[in-house]
């Protein structure tokens, strides 16, 4: 089985809550990749999620050790060690200790898409955030920043992914972005499509190039093909009136 159908039964997994079952399948993926960070950080945070605090500190240094600024990581670990210093009856709780990320959901082909954001905002900004944290676009007339709840700069879209959404969202679709992952230096965002406008109804936003090259071509073709008909029965028309005289 391919990574990433593995990672997709991982996610399902823990969006089930099937922590058993998400830390097995995060640990196939490591044999494969042990440095994979994904797979690391859903594999910390099932640990977690079953009292095994222990393996998932374990693993969140593991992935510092791969990336020392990786700000999802260092928090976890740091409320982990919260955690171990109140009460302990309390973690005998069934209930779940981390809030479930948005982020781990299912990336669908054309609906979903993962964005590295550019100038992004300062340390002291980024800290702040977490891994699943709900944030808002601010289009503008050619680019789209990205801020948080309280309208905090954090980064900007890329000029291509920007004059997409901008066009689709003015055409009336409606999307949902997360924090996806932080580092020092970077901020990803998963931007996932949730409805869309009538104008855009059988189009999907983030249509691959080839896929957009093919739509064109084919719309393209087809508006062609209809204008040769038409110019097609009016030189038939032309000829018959001709006849008859």
């Amino acid at each position: 089985m391919s990574d990433s159908n593995l990672s997709n039964l991982a996610i399902q997994a823990a969006l089930s809550n099937e922590w058993e079952e998400a830390i097995s399948l995060n640990g196939n993926i490591l044999k494969e990749n042990p440095q994979d960070i994904n797979a690391l950080n859903r594999m910390a945070f099932a640990y977690v999620q079953v009292r095994k605090f222990d393996d998932a500190k374990r693993i969140y240094k593991k992935i510092l050790g791969f990336d020392r600024y990786n700000i999802i990581a260092q928090k976890n670990l740091d409320r982990i060690n919260n955690l171990l210093k109140q009460n302990k009856s309390g973690l005998n709780s069934k209930n779940t200790i981390f809030p479930l990320s948005p982020s781990l959901f299912i990336e669908e082909p054309g609906k979903t898409k993962t964005v590295v954001l550019s100038n992004i905002a300062p340390s002291s900004v980024l800290s702040n955030l977490n891994m699943g944290d709900p944030v808002t676009f601010k289009l503008k007339k050619h680019s789209a920043e990205i801020r948080d709840t309280n309208n905090v700069y954090i980064g900007a879209l890329p000029d291509d992914i920007a004059f997409r959404l901008i066009r689709f969202t003015k055409a009336g679709n409606t999307y949902l972005v997360n924090i996806k992952n932080i580092t020092k230096n970077s901020v990803s965002v998963f931007i996932r499509e949730i409805k869309r406008g009538k104008r855009f109804a059988s189009q999907p936003t983030f249509i691959s190039l080839v896929s957009e090259k093919n739509y064109v071509s084919h719309h393209t073709t087809s508006r062609q093909t209809n204008e040769d008909e038409d110019d097609n029965s009016s030189e038939n028309e032309e000829d018959d009136a001709q006849e008859e005289e």
